[in-house]
């Protein structure tokens, strides 16, 4: 083993008991609240002998200290804090991710937007509309397509692209 190489082995040996009886000691405390038959709440760190009681009983996650009657209350009170901190906190981060995609959705249909208006002032090609009839393509005059690059300018100094 590797105590034989040290001299001090029955020390360390010791040391090692006593630190695992500390450890079990303090993990296996329970605190209990209990109901009683007149609404009257009891905390116990041993579950109820009656029946009735038991049925009422929940075994508490956390002890509080001892000799402090409000611990219990304030350990309440700090879970239900760190509750509603998580909350605020997660509905936060959702609008903070809904406002990026919403800038991000605009700065895409503002560039849309662009592109269409270089398309129709500045391109030597030809454009077509939809016509009267199903499948119809109409060729698009140079005064119809500075009026739509217009109607596309007014549209996006509306939803405020720059």
């Amino acid at each position: 083993m590797i105590f034989q190489f040290f001299p001090f082995h029955g020390l360390l040996r010791l040391l090692v008991a006593v630190l695992a009886l500390a450890l079990s000691a303090s993990v296996s405390a329970a605190l209990y609240k209990s109901v009683g038959p007149d609404g009257r709440v009891t905390y116990s760190d041993k579950p109820p002998m009656t029946a009735k009681e038991s049925e009422k009983t929940e075994k508490m996650r956390d002890v509080p200290p001892a000799g402090d009657p409000n611990a219990a209350k304030r350990l309440t009170e700090q879970q239900a804090d760190f509750q509603k901190r998580t909350l605020d906190r997660q509905a936060s981060e959702q609008k903070a991710a809904d406002e990026q995609k919403a800038k991000a959705d605009l700065m895409r249909r503002c560039q849309d937007a662009r592109t269409a208006v270089r398309q129709y002032r500045d391109t030597g090609m030809t454009l077509y509309r939809a016509g009267e009839k199903e499948g119809e393509r109409v060729a698009m005059d140079m005064e119809t397509r500075l009026k739509e690059a217009a109607r596309v300018e007014a549209d996006m100094k509306e939803a405020g692209c720059e």
